[in-house]
C-alpha cells in the first residue's frame, strides 16, 4: 500500500502582505500529479490546511478543487487533519458533500466518522479518530490525531473522570496517553498509520511554526509514539525531516512552499511511503518546484542593487533586498529599484560597522529610547517619527509606575 505524506499547506498565506494564491495553485497541481505519478493509495494530509480560521473565497476553492482532483473520482482515499492554524468546525462543514469523493475530514480528537462508503472504499470507524479500510488485499488502520491543545486534551482524556482520579501531569505524557488509546486498535497484520499535528523534541524549526509551548513544555519526546505504529506522518515543521532518534518511522514532510526567507535553505518536498504490515516503511522524497523563489540579495552600493534589478527584471521571485550604504535609501531610488523588480519586499541600508568595543561602552550609557532610535534608523533606513518615540516613552512610563505599586505591596 502506498500513501503520499503532506503536511502545512497554510492556503491563503500572505508573504509582506502579498497572495500567493497563485504559486499554492501551482505546488497543489505538482501534489497531484505527483499522487498520479506515484500510485498512491491514500493521501495524508497533516494539518494546517488553511493559515487562518476565515480563508477567502478563492483559498476555500483552492482547496476544494485540490482535494477533488486528489480523489480521482473517489479511486483515491484522502484523509485530513486540523492543525493549529485550522478552525475545526469550518474544515468538517464540508464533510456530507466530500464523502462520495472519498474524503474523510477529522477536525478535533474528538471526531468520529461514520462507517460506510467513501468514494470507492469501504470504510470502517473503529473509535474517535480511528478507521480501517481495505485496498490491494491488504487491511490499514489509520489513527488520526488533530492539533490538541493541553485543554482540549484534558477534555478528551478525562471527561468521565472525577477530579481526584489520577490523571498525567505532562503535556507529552497526556499525548502518549491519547496515542496510546489509538494505537490499541493496531495490529501485527494490519498497516498501522498514526498521523497528528505535534513537534517533537530536537526537531529543526525554520521560524514559520509558531511554538504555543511554554518551557518547551509542547516537544514530544519519541517514547511518546506507539511502536506499533508503522508511520507516523507529522504536520506543524515545516522543515522535512525525520524525527529523532526514529530511524525514519516518524517523520515531518514539510510544507509545499517556503514561507519565508528562513525556509529557502532546504528543498520542500512530499513524501510517498510503500508499508506492509510488520515490514519497515520505504520512503521516497518527491520534490516540488518552486515557482517563485524567495531570495536575499546583498549589493555593495545602491548602482550594483539597480544593476541587479534590471538584470531580473523577468524572473520570477520575491527579493529582501540589502544594500551597503553611507546614507540612507531615498525614497525616490527605492521607487526606482521597483520599477525594474516589483517583486521586491523589502530595501535595508547596510552601515559600515563602528568600532565594537566602542559601541559597547556606549550602548550601557545610553538611554532606552537612543538605542531603539538608532536600532529604528539602521533598520528603516529613516529615523522613527516622533509619535512613536512618545508612544514608547509612555507605554515604558506606565511599566515603570506600575513595577513601583507592585514593590509597595
Amino acid at each position: 500500500m502506498k500513501i503520499l505524506h503532506t503536511a502545512d499547506w497554510h492556503l491563503g498565506k500572505l508573504l509582506e502582505g502579498r497572495s500567493r494564491l497563485e504559486e499554492q495553485k501551482i505546488v497543489m497541481e505538482q501534489l497531484v500529479a505527483m499522487a498520479e505519478e506515484g500510485q498512491a493509495d491514500m493521501v495524508c494530509v497533516a494539518g494546517d490546511i488553511f493559515d487562518n480560521g476565515h480563508p477567502s473565497a478563492g483559498t476555500e476553492a483552492l482547496l476544494y478543487q485540490t482535494l477533488k482532483d486528489l480523489s480521482n473520482g473517489g479511486e483515491r482515499l484522502v484523509v485530513l487533519i486540523a492543525g493549529n492554524h485550522d478552525q475545526p468546525s469550518r474544515l468538517e462543514a464540508v464533510i456530507p458533500l466530500v464523502r462520495e469523493h472519498g474524503i474523510l475530514i477529522y477536525g478535533t480528537p474528538r471526531s468520529k466518522i461514520e462507517s460506510g462508503q467513501y468514494g470507492k472504499f469501504q470504510i470502517e470507524s473503529l473509535d474517535e479518530g480511528v478507521f480501517s479500510f481495505e485496498k490491494g488485499g491488504e487491511q490499514a488502520v489509520v489513527a488520526c490525531v488533530p492539533y490538541a491543545s493541553e485543554r482540549t486534551l484534558n477534555e478528551v482524556l478525562y471527561r468521565n473522570q472525577e477530579e481526584d482520579q489520577e490523571r498525567a501531569v505532562t503535556y507529552a505524557q497526556k499525548m502518549q496517553e491519547l496515542f496510546a488509546k489509538r494505537a490499541r486498535w493496531f495490529s501485527k497484520d494490519t498497516i498501522n498509520i498514526l498521523m497528528a499535528h505535534v513537534f517533537t523534541l530536537g526537531c529543526i524549526k525554520d521560524g514559520s511554526e509558531q511554538s504555543l509551548s511554554l518551557g518547551n513544555s509542547y516537544l514530544l519526546p519519541m517514547e511518546t509514539f506507539p511502536e506499533e505504529a508503522d508511520y507516523v506522518a507529522l504536520g506543524h515543521v515545516h522543515r522535512p525531516q525525520k524525527a529523532v532518534g526514529s530511524q525514519g518511522r516518524i517523520r515531518y514532510s514539510g510544507s509545499p512552499l517556503p514561507y519565508r526567507l528562513q525556509e529557502t535553505t532546504v528543498a520542500k518536498e512530499c513524501l510517498l511511503v510503500t508499508l506492509h504490515p510488520g515490514q519497515k516503511p520505504e520512503t521516497e522524497d518527491l520534490y516540488f518546484d518552486n515557482p517563485k523563489p524567495i531570495e536575499k540579495w546583498v549589493c555593495g552600493d545602491y548602482q550594483a542593487a539597480l544593476e541587479k534589478c534590471m538584470e531580473n527584471q523577468d524572473r520570477p521571485c520575491y527579493v529582501y533586498l540589502h544594500i551597503h550604504t553611507d546614507s540612507f535609501i531615498r525614497e525616490e531610488q527605492i521607487k526606482e529599484l521597483k520599477k525594474y523588480k516589483e517583486d521586491i519586499l523589502e530595501v535595508v541600508p547596510l552601515f559600515p560597522s563602528r568600532d565594537r568595543e566602542e559601541e559597547k561602552g556606549n550602548f550601557l550609557e545610553k538611554s532606552f529610547q537612543e538605542l531603539f532610535t538608532e536600532y529604528y534608523a539602521e533598520r528603516k533606513g529613516v529615523e522613527p517619527e516622533a509619535e512613536l518615540l512618545e508612544t514608547l516613552t509612555e507605554i515604558i512610563e506606565k511599566e515603570r509606575e506600575y513595577e513601583t505599586d507592585l514593590d509597595k505591596d
